[in-house]
């Protein structure tokens, strides 16, 4: 599965994170994330085992395999193909193209923001589909003429079939397929409203991916393996539709800072402070943050405890638990500075709930967690540029 996707801030530009350098198409960074292997070895299997001894029986296992494994890799190479088409028409109507990565559903071609229009978003997203569809239709003439009762001929077919598939499932609408991109660009030319249109996109892209997880649940139950393509499939739709919505929001909060969206606190409890201490410490005013750092003997952060973090401990047991011990529940803190942008903060916070401890001097000052991003978000709407603390 191939798809554009317009990146608004710096932690969003890394996409699929990749480890396989493929080279540069016009001073664009092409990669491959270490998945696509995977992709490779389970087609070339499903072909040298399945698909070409159907085909063609007879051969030696060393020909079904040779030819395997080549049509897999030319299989990637489409999808190559595929997202190449994507950053060449958004170059062509001005955009900046960030990045190229495959993986193992495709691919994602970045780009450096929204497009201007909804017609470039269109065309942007149609590229890659009628690329793919192309190739199967080449690939298919290429068959025909070659036989396909031969062992080559079997491999151009399924390349064929494969490719046409890919473009026409692409085309399902519902983001972050290029399918979604299409409606977006449909419902943002009859609402005049890029935002209202991203969000029927990205519900519709739940709706499907929900859809197929479902299909493909019922497929595993009735004994149908490919029923575990479905899911993942379904899984990636739904994690795409999710981010896709996420990337909308935060586009609201560009020229924000960490100190515009924080809660403020002026609590700071050291991590060798026992549950009943801090309890001891805090009073209503002082836990509007609803989290609260803690920080070593050097005074620099080394995690965070939030209300529940306090609630979960026993009664009996507060004035023997130290706070260290429930700072591993949120793993090594997120610090950032007061200026730091808030998108990429909130591009760090919104995947994992994370809690961001905002310093100053090295001092805590205040907390960031999806509450504080959403608030944000919302008086950005409204006009606000900076957000009040709670209370």
């Amino acid at each position: 599965m191939g798809s554009s996707a317009p990146q608004p801030g710096p932690d969003r530009r890394r996409g699929p994170r990749s480890s396989i350098p493929l080279g540069r198409w016009r001073g664009v960074e092409v990669d491959a994330h270490w998945s696509v292997l995977v992709t490779v070895g389970l087609f070339a299997t499903s072909l040298a085992t399945v698909t070409l001894p159907d085909a063609h029986p007879g051969d030696s296992g060393g020909a079904y395999w040779s030819v395997a494994v080549v049509t897999s890799v030319v299989f990637v190479l489409t999808l190559l193909a595929h997202e190449l088409a994507h950053a060449l028409v958004a170059r062509r109507h001005g955009m900046q193209v960030e990045r190229i990565t495959l993986w193992v559903l495709g691919g994602v071609t970045v780009l450096g923001g929204p497009s201007p229009t909804a017609r470039t978003d269109a065309l942007v997203a149609v590229a890659g589909p009628l690329t793919s569809v192309g190739i199967g239709a080449v690939c298919a003439v290429m068959a025909i003429w070659i036989g396909t009762a031969g062992l080559l001929g079997a491999a151009w077919g399924w390349l064929a079939w494969a490719s046409l598939v890919l473009g026409v499932f692409n085309l399902l609408p519902g983001a972050p397929l290029d399918g979604g991109r299409l409606l977006r660009a449909v419902m943002w030319r009859h609402y005049r409203d890029r935002e209202r249109a991203t969000l029927v996109a990205t519900r519709t892209g739940r709706g499907l991916g929900y859809l197929l997880v479902g299909l493909g649940l019922v497929n595993v139950l009735v004994g149908v393996a490919t029923g575990l393509w479905l899911v993942l499939i379904g899984w990636f739709i739904l994690a795409g539709a999710a981010a896709e919505e996420a990337a909308s929001r935060d586009d609201h909060l560009k020229g924000l800072k960490a100190r515009d969206m924080m809660t403020p606190t002026d609590v700071r409890a050291p991590a060798w402070w026992t549950v009943e201490q801090l309890v001891a410490h805090l009073t209503p005013a002082r836990a509007t943050a609803g989290a609260v750092p803690v920080v070593g003997l050097d005074r620099e952060v080394v995690g965070v405890v939030t209300l529940p973090d306090l609630e979960s401990v026993p009664p009996r047991h507060r004035a023997d638990t130290q706070l260290r011990t429930l700072t591993s529940r949120h793993g090594a803190p997120l610090v950032v500075a007061t200026d730091a942008d808030a998108v990429d903060v909130a591009s760090q916070v919104r995947p994992r709930r994370e809690i961001a401890v905002v310093v100053q001097h090295g001092e805590p000052i205040g907390v960031i967690t999806s509450a504080e991003l959403s608030r944000a978000t919302h008086l950005s709407l409204l006009g606000w540029r900076s957000t009040p603390p709670r209370g």
